[in-house]
């Protein structure tokens, strides 16, 4: 459904890099799209397409789950509606000057019509000739916020596995996410594609500066890109001691956090094996903390 594109603009582009990050699945800590939104503004990035939504989502589903939910947003001042906002799917280019472009692309996981909802975006993959397309995620994961950020990829083909020997690569049955769809779609395009996912403390609701920080680079580090990421960097070292203060100042949050690092650290000797660990008292605990109105960590 390539026809679902809607072109404002057509840029003469360098072999750029696709970078993706969408409202859905895989946005645990808004990383996936805090990061496109962190670069477009960076990077005074331009729009120059959309994908018309009209085809793509169902606008009421069952249930209190805000990923799921698409009803359109709205805001109402004096009886008066003030702005509407459907699901957007934009697509921003910036020209670095050098060997490689790069196109940012974020939008809302659809609802129906996967396929061709893939199809538009591998549309301006070919139609600009992108080198590779890297989709950003993020998944709610038993990790403590007090160590290094780990990911996990998907990569579109066997070729790529040399390049990302330092990324352990997902092994999973299960239901499958927008992302994987899209790696797959690609392989079948010829397209390179990876999908890098970072796991993100399950206690972290809010934009995590200090994982997407860590995502980008890493993504990064495997194109020809050189962008100063240090506003980022900075923003999230201060979340992150922020963090570290609430929680000295919480023994009982505190102590379930000292079993997960636990827990963390073990899972990485070797011949340990996964074990997965409760954090129902970490978890309650943040609960409590939010219904007497003090600060969640």
């Amino acid at each position: 459904m390539s026809n679902c594109l809607i072109f404002s603009d057509t840029p003469d582009l360098v072999n750029p890099y696709i970078l993706i990050g969408y409202y859905g699945w895989l946005n645990a800590g808004n990383v996936a799209t805090g990061s496109i939104d962190y670069l477009r503004h960076k990077l005074s990035a331009r729009k120059f397409a959309t994908i018309d939504s009209r085809h793509f989502y169902i606008w009421q589903v069952p249930g209190f789950d805000s990923a799921q939910i698409m009803r359109p947003r709205v805001v109402v001042e004096g009886g008066r509606i003030k702005s509407l906002d459907e699901p957007a799917n934009d697509f921003f280019f910036w020209r670095s000057g050098a060997e490689h472009d790069l196109i940012l692309f974020t939008g809302f996981e659809p609802n129906v019509a996967w396929p061709e909802y893939t199809s538009a975006v591998l549309s301006v993959a070919k139609r600009f000739k992108a080198c590779r397309i890297y989709i950003l995620g993020g998944v709610f994961d038993q990790v403590p916020h007090t160590r290094d950020t780990s990911v996990y990829a998907v990569l579109s083909s066997a070729d790529m596995k040399n390049e990302f020997r330092s990324f352990p690569l997902l092994n999973y049955t299960g239901p499958c996410s927008f992302s994987t769809l899209l790696v797959d779609h690609a392989a079948r395009e010829g397209i390179e594609a990876a999908s890098i996912v970072a796991r993100v403390p399950p206690y972290v609701e809010s934009f995590n500066a200090k994982i997407s920080h860590d995502l980008l680079q890493k993504v990064l580090a495997h194109t020809s890109l050189t962008l100063d990421l240090s506003d980022l960097k900075k923003s999230g070292d201060v979340s992150a001691a922020l963090m570290d203060k609430d929680f000295s100042h919480n023994k009982t949050a505190l102590k379930q956090l000292r079993k997960l690092e636990e827990a963390y650290d073990a899972a990485l000797l070797p011949n340990y094996g996964y074990q997965e660990v409760s954090v129902d008292e970490l978890m309650q605990e943040i609960m409590n903390v939010k219904k007497d109105g003090r600060k969640p960590h």
